[in-house]
């Protein structure tokens, strides 16, 4: 019981919870793009590290936080056009945080990250919307059929795999020859119908995220709020391993949820996130 205690009292702060989460998603995302212009980094590093250990206690400015803007800031500027989405998302969060060092008032965080949620889930699901391609169900027809879609739930079923991993073979067959000879493949179906299943999945995901954006932007702590908010993000990472930008989304889940038991899961589903960022299995 005494456990339970103290994974109550971490619940119950849960601002103080989704920014330690927050650090370690940025700190391991930075970890993985370190590489990327080094030199530059080195210094800031070096100079943050050390203004942190010793100067920490004798300075109010958030020493961390400022290096790790300073980071992402680097890679954004080097990398705009092939940085992800939640590169961006990463950027905001962390400024929001900036913010709330400085004035200390937890209503307006709270009010930063709702907003963002909203333009960041409402975006996604315009830029689905406007797409004909997702619309009619090609690109969930595609990612099934190659097994890059469901792949955790299809590894229970043997004859499945066999198909995608077919269709993938194809697929690659397909790449290596010469465009010009306009040839084309015809994916195997891994189940009957699924060419409506699809289009049928792309719009209902098309409809949740609308729903979700709307309903943060209104009702941003209701528990059905947060009920299909979580039903998208596992969802999401079901049809595609997006570990980073889904970890930031539980974080701000975390941040806006009033419920002890969904706080909980959304702990669950960003920590898992992170392992998988960490040992780089999905798009990190």
């Amino acid at each position: 019981m005494n456990y339970w205690s103290d994974i109550r009292h971490k619940l119950n702060a849960p601002i103080k919870l989704g920014i330690q989460l927050l650090f370690f998603n940025v700190a391991a995302y930075i970890f993985i793009m370190a590489e990327e212009q080094r030199h530059l980094k080195v210094i800031v590093l070096f100079v943050g590290l050390l203004s942190w250990v010793f100067l920490s206690r004798k300075t109010k400015h958030p020493m961390l936080w400022m290096v790790c803007f300073i980071l992402l800031s680097f890679d954004l500027y080097y990398s705009y056009f092939w940085v992800a989405n939640h590169h961006f998302m990463m950027i905001f969060m962390v400024l929001a945080i900036l913010f709330y060092r400085y004035h200390k008032r937890s209503d307006i965080l709270l009010i930063n990250i709702q907003i963002l949620v909203v333009v960041v889930v409402m975006a996604s699901a315009i830029q689905k919307l406007i797409s004909s391609q997702f619309m009619s169900g090609e690109f969930y027809y595609y990612m099934i059929n190659q097994g890059s879609a469901f792949t955790f739930l299809f590894s229970f079923f043997p004859e499945i795999l066999e198909v995608t991993k077919s269709n993938s073979e194809s697929i690659l067959a397909l790449k290596s020859t010469d465009p010009n000879h306009t040839q084309s493949i015809i994916l195997k179906d891994i189940f009957p119908n699924l060419g409506l299943i699809s289009y049928i999945f792309a719009r209902i995901t098309v409809a949740l995220e609308f729903m979700v954006a709307i309903a943060i932007l209104y009702k941003p702590k209701s528990t059905w709020t947060h009920l299909f908010f979580i039903v998208m993000i596992i969802g999401i990472l079901c049809t595609r391993f997006e570990t980073g930008f889904m970890a930031l989304l539980g974080i701000c889940g975390i941040f806006l949820c009033s419920e002890l038991k969904l706080r909980l899961l959304y702990v669950m589903i960003v920590l898992a996130c992170i392992t998988l960022v960490i040992t780089k299995l999905g798009f990190h």
